[in-house]
């Protein structure tokens, strides 16, 4: 099995297939987005910061550096573009197609707290959530309602795209990493704090954390950004096809 490390914070996925394509042509105009900073950490690993450039059409996610690494979600298309100027490489993940259900024995649900001590951000005070399945705690998150609600929708689309590719090449996935909390985060769940509210912080465990920083809005941006150059070599993985259920 390949593994191709996909992140939106720390979602990872084996994925397996790509379609290969360049953008279509940008305006010259440069267009507003709400740019956001979260500092990540994830097991095993040092600490980072990652910035989140969300505009109407795309969602980039980098480290910062204009040209470097970076992934793209084309909103429109429903693809991902993971670009590695290291190998010269592109992978394209097509998220085009339902978004997979949860099976109904695998007990997926979300519970919400509220502390009413918390303090208020933009007069909104912030929600916890937890992501549970089969009666485990998998994720938490901790949320701000009705705050940027546009970031939330483009994040939740990001997850979902993810969860359609995740679903067509589980097959790939070793058994022994199928857990019902696997299958909750990366399948069924991914996305479960984008419709309560912009995320603030998030963990699951000791070690893996993404928490927010800061965040600007109407900040022009260069259209650069959100273009795959075309000559980037594609990477291709075989595919398994999941079997219709």
């Amino acid at each position: 099995m390949t593994t191709v490390n996909i992140r939106l914070g720390r979602y990872v996925l084996a994925i397996i297939g790509l379609l290969v394509g360049a953008l279509p042509g940008h305006a010259a105009e440069r267009p507003l987005a709400t740019v956001l900073w979260y500092a990540e950490q994830e097991r095993g690993g040092e600490p980072y910061r990652a910035r989140y450039i969300v505009s109407d059409a795309f969602v980039r996610v980098d480290d910062g550096n204009d040209t470097g690494g970076f992934a793209l979600l084309d909103r429109e298309r429903r693809r991902i573009y993971n670009v590695v100027p290291e190998t010269d490489s592109v992978l394209t993940m097509d998220g085009t197609g339902a978004a997979p259900e949860a099976p109904e024995g695998l007990g997926v649900e979300v519970r919400e707290s509220h502390d009413e001590d918390a303090p208020l951000l933009q007069g909104r005070r912030a929600v916890t959530l937890e992501l549970r399945a089969a009666g485990e705690l998998c994720e938490s998150a901790v949320v701000a309602p009705g705050l940027l609600t546009d970031v939330s929708a483009a994040f939740a689309e990001f997850y979902q795209v993810l969860a359609v590719q995740q679903i067509r090449t589980l097959e790939n996935t070793p058994a022994e990493f199928k857990t019902p909390c696997f299958l909750a985060r990366y399948l069924y769940g991914g996305d479960f704090h984008a419709a309560e509210g912009l995320l603030l912080l998030e963990w699951s465990g000791a070690e893996d954390r993404r928490e927010l920083l800061d965040y600007d809005e109407e900040v022009a941006v260069d259209p650069a950004l959100f273009v795959v150059p075309a000559e980037l070599r594609p990477y291709r993985i075989e595919t398994v096809d999941q079997p219709q259920r």
